[in-house]
């Protein structure tokens, strides 16, 4: 084994990207990993980030039902991504809008009559040969069963990287909901075995989940390049009396619903005041019509579309205030409370003000909380919303310090280079503790 980058093989749903929140996140960790060192498996249909990795492979929902098992998977080249870029994932983009536990249900099935294990994975994974797996974990029981085949075939460790909760049951009656967790419980309890130590989102994950599964939790915060962030900010504008506010990322798990109360409120305070504030609404997921209808009735509300890794920076210097929001929906609650947004350390490096809209029982709402240069909207009372929105509107004064505040954060807390250190270093002890 390489003392300095071991063979990793990545499991992900996700593929490297540039523009995906997920997929950012895995280049962010494995940027400074040797490309000829690292491979990719991954389950959506997406065009990876390939500077990140040359060596790829993927298997879709859709073929999953449509081909037959010696043709299911495929390799990806880069003069090959235009076949990906021409195609679609419509039972993705479907359950990505309605989330119900039986669509969950039916992909486990499909995913679990085996066809995925032909000749032409294994052919890809021995010819990559790694030495380790470094797998990240979700909702889903087909990527343990698939990680746990790879893993037992090489007989190699797995490194095991949750960012949401997804091993906590919650309160609900749903019967599909249940049998997917049961399910996921017993793909990760087979799993187990393989696992050398598990990489978490924050401390609070660290201790539920090290007393959970018994197994050594590793805490690393979401990470960037902050410097990058540094040399492309401005100087933040405080002259006018109206404030422009900007939301970045994916208005799935009912966040949607949030960032509507916002714009009610800020609809009514411009009426009011006669200012004209706006929410600016970059993102990349696809909204049913009736939402997007729901939104169009607030003329201070534009949304932006999705932007690269590299065009987000300049994007949140044209606004004083970026919005980070999380679902008040109960079972989203459960599902994100020890999570801790992607986007946090981009806003803190941004050298922009933060104003964080959830319940103050998450943990991304209680370490914005903790910093001391946010400002914090826990409660979806429309009074409440709109005497916040106010009050930031007199205190424009203040803006240039905390948005310091947050730079210095973001240097002591989510430099990339930290986080790669932590993982790289990790790995190989793992890998070590096991010759």
């Amino acid at each position: 084994m390489s003392q300095e980058y071991p063979k990793l093989l990545v499991i992900s749903h996700n593929a490297f990207s540039m523009t995906s929140n997920n997929g950012k996140t895995f280049s962010s960790i494995f940027g400074g990993w040797p490309k000829e060192r690292i491979a990719q498996l991954f389950f959506q249909n997406e065009v990876p980030d390939f500077t990140v990795c040359d060596t790829f492979y993927y298997i879709t929902d859709e073929e999953m039902i449509s081909k037959s098992k010696q043709n299911i998977g495929s390799q990806i080249f880069q003069n090959t991504i235009e076949l990906i870029k021409k195609s679609n994932s419509p039972i993705h983009n479907y359950a990505r809008k309605k989330p119900l536990s039986i669509f969950s249900f039916a992909r486990n099935i499909v995913w679990s009559t085996n066809r995925w294990k032909n000749d032409k994975l294994k052919d890809w994974i021995y010819k990559f040969k790694p030495e380790a797996i470094f797998f990240v974990g979700g909702e889903t029981t087909f990527s343990y069963k698939i990680t746990n085949f790879i893993s037992q075939e090489l007989n190699i460790p797995v490194f095991l990287y949750y960012t949401d909760d997804y091993i906590t049951p919650i309160k609900t009656l749903d019967l599909f909901w249940w049998i997917n967790y049961l399910w996921l419980k017993n793909s990760l309890n087979n799993l187990l075995p393989k696992v050398n130590s598990i990489f978490v989102i924050g401390e609070e994950m660290k201790r539920e989940y090290s007393s959970k599964l018994q197994k050594k939790c590793i805490p690393i915060m979401n990470a960037i390049d902050v410097q990058e962030y540094i040399g492309r900010s401005n100087e933040i504008n405080t002259n006018n009396e109206s404030i422009r506010l900007a939301y970045f990322g994916g208005l799935h798990l009912n966040r949607w619903q949030t960032l509507l109360a916002i714009a009610e409120s800020i609809e009514k305070i411009n009426t009011e005041k006669h200012i004209n504030m706006s929410i600016n609404i970059y993102t990349g997921t696809i909204l049913d019509g009736n939402i997007i209808q729901k939104f169009a009735q607030y003329s201070c509300v534009r949304f932006k579309g999705t932007v690269t890794e590299k065009e987000i920076i300049d994007e949140m210097q044209k606004f004083e205030l970026l919005i980070h929001v999380e679902s008040f929906d109960k079972q989203m609650i459960s599902k994100t409370r020890l999570s801790i947004s992607t986007k946090i350390p981009e806003y803190l490096a941004s050298g922009r003000v933060i104003l964080g809209v959830g319940p103050n029982e998450l943990s991304s709402i209680k370490y914005l909380n903790s910093l001391g240069c946010t400002y914090i909207i826990d409660s979806l009372d429309k009074g409440y919303i709109k005497d916040k929105l106010e009050n930031i509107i007199l205190n424009k004064n203040e803006f240039t310090n905390l948005a310091q505040k947050g730079v210095q954060i973001a240097q002591a807390n989510h430099s990339i280079g930290n986080n790669r250190k932590i993982i790289k270093q990790s790995i190989v002890n793992g890998i070590n503790s096991l010759e």
